[in-house]
């Protein structure tokens, strides 16, 4: 499990307490560019969890059920790792998390100044491209489309898109694009803005769950 710009693994933890409950070993790290994540964001940066991967093949965890749940920005590394690590991954949720309109400079433009926000953003997500400003940040973000990159049209392991339907922060419409590419996929969409409203977590952890302990 991991966050966005704004949220740290030990944040991530908290929300993982119905996953243990129902018996799952939770692991927790920052995603590229954030906390103490070793690589900043990039093309390329989901070579992050390739040690990861190896650690749990390595250690006494059943590494044939490994599921991943990328929250805010940060689901759209699980998304991606879905398709790229689909030989590892047994299920992936992407709750929030942008895939490629999110990341044009039109949208950024626009949702600059949400008002879903608590505070000014552009710094943080500058952060994790090692920026500092918006213009940094719009300089690189087109970088990371996945259907740019080609992975939209790979095969995935499976893969639930949540997000709420008015988000203001990355686009909704994100989920329908993913859906038109690759193997089908899970997708919901809750009322409100950034990351949805309602039982959002329980229908997340309850459908990952599902996932991992089917025989």
């Amino acid at each position: 499990m991991w966050g966005g710009v704004d949220a740290w693994k030990e944040e991530s933890y908290l929300r993982g307490r119905f996953l243990r409950e129902s018996g799952i070993a939770t692991i927790h790290v920052d995603m590229p560019g954030v906390g103490e994540a070793p690589v900043l964001a990039g093309p390329d940066a989901e070579r992050m969890w390739d040690p990861i991967f190896d650690w749990l093949d390595e250690n006494d965890f059943d590494s044939s059920r490994i599921g991943l749940l990328g929250l805010s920005f940060g689901g759209y590394w699980a998304t991606k790792l879905a398709h790229t690590h689909r030989d590892r991954v047994h299920a992936a949720v992407n709750w929030g998390g942008g895939i490629h309109l999110t990341f044009q400079k039109s949208w950024q433009e626009r949702s600059r100044g949400a008002s879903s926000y608590l505070m000014d953003l552009m710094a943080a997500r500058a952060r994790i491209f090692g920026g500092s400003t918006f213009e940094d940040y719009v300089a690189h973000c087109p970088k990371l489309s996945l259907l740019d990159q080609g992975i939209l049209e790979l095969p995935c392991c499976p893969l639930l898109l949540v997000n709420g339907k008015d988000d203001l922060q990355n686009a909704s419409a994100d989920i329908h694009l993913a859906l038109e590419y690759g193997n089908p996929k899970t997708a919901r969409l809750f009322p409100g803005g950034h990351m949805g409203e309602g039982p959002v977590l329980p229908t997340v952890s309850s459908w990952l769950v599902q996932q991992l302990v089917r025989n």
